[in-house]
């Protein structure tokens, strides 16, 4: 991690304040991100980007390519700050159709009127039926599955005002079962051929080294987001609950999906708190952020960001080095 120097500067000059600091880093970072990759933030190109070509990632074997960092939009209805974060060169947005009762799309969509071409979105549908065993694969259940995804679908394309999502996902899966459900796939195969989504996969608060097992033997997923961060554990910022994860498994399955292509989205990626390599450096949420990236297997990271100082402060992970750890 660079560190501030503590030593007066040269010719009388004062010490930089922590406010100055984000702010010129920040301005800096603009200047990679529109100076250098301006031309390169289009959502529909299929040209590969590797992990030094930043600031994009491929996610898997999709062909999107993202930014490292993503706009988790999620704990914001404020338009400005989701127009800061893309001013700032962050091509991908994480929304769901749950999200404040489906505006959080609306607002997402009216600010991305205009520059849809050149952005990702993801959404999610929630499938919330606790079904089990032969009464989830009745004809009457695989129905209601059905109607239910197509409904959720329809209603985000219409929110986010496209004629496509980049990524959709099965929101918080928490069983194999309804993962590999033959409604389910069916489903995502069906939107696929009509052009309305790009890439599908999952989300999971819980239960992700299983998940991501299924996954790898169905080869169905192009993508999984899972929690992950220097702790291996987080505190729903809303709910309050807790959660922990083995964190060694987790890595391998990720390791894993690398290897088949499967994209990994990195959330609940501040939730572990600051973070430092060393006992002689202060901890940051920016280094806590680079610690995730430093692993291969992330593609991105939906970040919530809440605030302008959320975002500047946020936005260093990807100007400064870290040390691994």
């Amino acid at each position: 991690m660079v560190k501030m120097s503590t030593e007066k500067e040269p010719h009388g000059k004062r010490k930089m304040t922590r406010k100055e600091f984000l702010t010129e880093s920040t301005s800096g970072l603009i200047g990679l991100f529109l100076a250098t990759k301006t031309s390169s933030l289009q959502a529909g190109s299929d040209k590969p980007a590797s992990k030094s070509d930043a600031p994009f990632r491929t996610l898997g074997k999709t062909g999107v390519n993202v930014s490292p960092m993503g706009f988790g939009a999620s704990r914001t209805m404020e338009p400005a700050l989701l127009k800061m974060a893309l001013d700032k060169g962050i091509n991908f947005i994480d929304t769901g159709r749950s999200y404040a009762r489906g505006q959080n799309e609306v607002m997402v969509g009216d600010v991305v009127k205009g520059i849809r071409n050149k952005l990702i979105i993801q959404s999610k549908v929630k499938v919330r039926i606790k079904k089990t065993g032969d009464a989830l694969h009745s004809p009457e259940m695989r129905q209601k599955i059905s109607d239910l995804m197509e409904k959720s679908l329809s209603e985000s394309l219409k929110a986010l005002q496209t004629d496509y999502i980049d990524v959709l996902l099965l929101h918080g899966a928490d069983s194999v079962e309804m993962l590999c459900h033959e409604t389910v796939l069916d489903f995502f195969s069906r939107a696929k051929k009509r052009g309305q989504i790009r890439a599908c996969g999952f989300s999971s608060h819980k239960n992700q080294v299983a998940l991501l097992q299924a996954a790898h033997q169905n080869g169905f997923y192009d993508v999984a987001m899972v929690p992950f961060n220097h702790k291996g554990s987080y505190i729903h910022s809303r709910a309050g609950y807790y959660t922990e994860w083995d964190q060694a498994a987790l890595i391998q399955q990720c390791l894993q999906a690398e290897k088949k292509g499967m994209g990994i989205i990195a959330m609940k990626t501040c939730s572990a708190g600051p973070y430092s390599a060393d006992s002689k450096t202060a901890p940051t949420f920016p280094a806590g952020l680079r610690w995730i990236l430093n692993h291969s297997f992330i593609n991105t990271m939906a970040v919530a960001m809440a605030n302008v100082k959320e975002i500047k402060e946020n936005l260093l992970a990807i100007s400064l080095p870290v040390a691994e750890g």
